[in-house]
Parts: C-alpha cells; sequence; structure tokens
C-alpha cells in the first residue's frame, strides 16, 4: 500500500527499526560480557534513531493532527514508545530478546493499523 507522504518519512524509518530488533536479537545469542558491552555502544545508537522518530510521532499525531491521548490506538503507541524508552535507558541485558520483540511487533502495529487508521481519519493523501 502506498504511504501518504506526511507518513513516508516515519515509515522509512520503520525498516531501520526492523533491522536494529534483528540486530537486538542476535546481540542477545552473544555471551554475557560481549553482550554487556556490545550493549553499551549499540543502546547509543538506538537512542540516537528511535528517540526523535518517537517524539516525531507523538508531536504529530498529538499536535499537529489533534488525536487524543484516550484513542486506544495512540495510548497502545505511547505505551509501546514508554517500554521502548525504559529498554534504551537500562544497563540490563535480559529483556533484549523482548524489546527485539516488542520493537517488530510495533513497527507491525503502527504499519498495519496505526498508519491506515490516521490515513483514512484525516484525509491523509498525496
Amino acid at each position: 500500500m502506498k504511504r501518504s507522504l506526511v507518513l513516508q518519512p516515519l515509515s522509512r524509518e520503520h525498516h531501520q527499526a526492523l533491522v536494529f530488533s534483528k540486530r537486538l536479537r542476535a546481540l542477545a545469542g552473544l555471551p554475557m560480557l560481549n553482550q554487556q558491552q556490545q550493549w553499551q555502544e549499540f543502546r547509543v545508537a538506538l537512542g540516537e534513531a528511535l528517540l526523535p522518530h518517537f517524539e516525531e510521532e507523538e508531536r504529530y499525531f498529538l499536535k499537529e493532527l489533534g488525536v487524543t491521548a484516550d484513542n486506544d490506538l495512540i495510548k497502545h503507541m505511547l505505551n509501546d514508545h514508554q517500554a521502548m524508552r525504559a529498554y534504551i535507558r537500562s544497563d540490563e541485558t535480559g529483556q533484549l530478546l523482548h524489546f527485539a520483540e516488542l520493537l517488530k511487533a510495533h513497527v507491525r502495529f503502527e504499519e498495519r493499523e496505526l498508519f491506515p487508521w490516521l490515513e483514512q481519519e484525516f484525509s491523509l493523501s498525496d
């Protein structure tokens, strides 16, 4: 499906998030010492890519489009963003697989449910 022009940049960033998810799964399979060291480096890249993405989505959907935070789809998005921010801030590597799956599921949710709803509800077209 062709994505509306306004959502295309966010949609393109979702591809990078799926690559990050795959890398997180690989990282979870490393020996603990390597895992800890690589996580410290990788979480910086995650933060630089994902945190601005989350902020952009939240700003655009809530402030510019005016979707209320009590909307179920927006609640889902915000809850995922909050959980992923916590993972990025954490030194703990015990939940890397869960983080990887959450990130992948989140991208799928936005692409399959949230974005199509936004495009229809707010007539976001080319």
